[in-house]
């Protein structure tokens, strides 16, 4: 929690809390895609029982994050970004 402090936990509350129009900084920046994806791949290939769906709807969320900017449709219209993470989650989960 001293790297990324936003990458604790499953994620999925929280980008629920985004995908309902609230803003929760820092949840979705580069940081946290770079140590929940290490984290994730770390835990799964150790073996430890746990449920990796919460933490690939955070990587897909924060992967659409990302990305969104580089594209002028998505970059400055809030609609749009919930369109392109609510897409996100659905690749997460199914994943």
């Amino acid at each position: 929690q001293i790297f990324a402090p936003s990458a604790a936990g499953s994620g999925i509350p929280e980008v629920k809390t985004i995908l309902s129009g609230y803003s929760v900084p820092k949840f979705l920046g580069p940081s946290t895609l770079l140590i929940k994806s290490t984290g994730l791949v770390l835990a799964v290939s150790s073996g430890l029982m746990l449920g990796k769906e919460g933490p690939l709807v955070h990587v897909a969320c924060c992967w659409a994050s990302v990305i969104a900017p580089l594209f002028s449709k998505y970059g400055a219209n809030e609609a749009k970004k919930r369109e392109i993470l609510s897409a996100a989650a659905a690749v997460g989960i199914s994943t």
